[in-house]
């Protein structure tokens, strides 16, 4: 394991921030969001990247641990999403690693189609 993939398995936040970024995961854009996250270019390699956003994460972690005035939970949530969106894309085997289905598109159709082919053939079935 690499220092880079501990530092993310150690990655524990409270339960409130995490599922903020879980949920704004799907609409991160890395040519978008990264350089104003980063305030700098984009850099190339998602493992760089990485270890730039878990630097500034640190730094906002000890601000909401010390009640610091300067901490904003929106700036923490902006951040783990960017570190869970980078983390995907380095974890990928993909070979194109800059391009990312962010929005789930083929996932939402099938599950769409799936309940409405259900609920069309008189069947409740995956409706909720």
């Amino acid at each position: 394991m690499t220092d880079l993939a501990l530092e993310l398995s150690k990655l524990v936040r409270p339960r409130l921030l995490s599922q903020a970024a879980r949920a704004g995961e799907a609409m991160y854009e890395r040519t978008r969001h990264l350089p104003r996250i980063l305030g700098r270019s984009v850099p190339t390699s998602h493992e760089i990247a990485l270890g730039l956003l878990l630097e500034r994460e640190q730094e906002l972690e000890a601000q909401r641990k010390t009640g610091d005035a300067v901490y904003r939970a929106a700036r923490h949530v902006e951040l783990l999403i960017a570190i869970r969106a980078e983390a995907a894309m380095w974890q990928a085997p993909s070979t194109d690693q800059d391009q990312v289905n962010a929005s789930g598109i083929d996932a939402f159709l099938l599950a769409t189609y799936a309940a409405s082919a259900s609920a069309s053939a008189g069947s409740r079935a995956g409706c909720w």
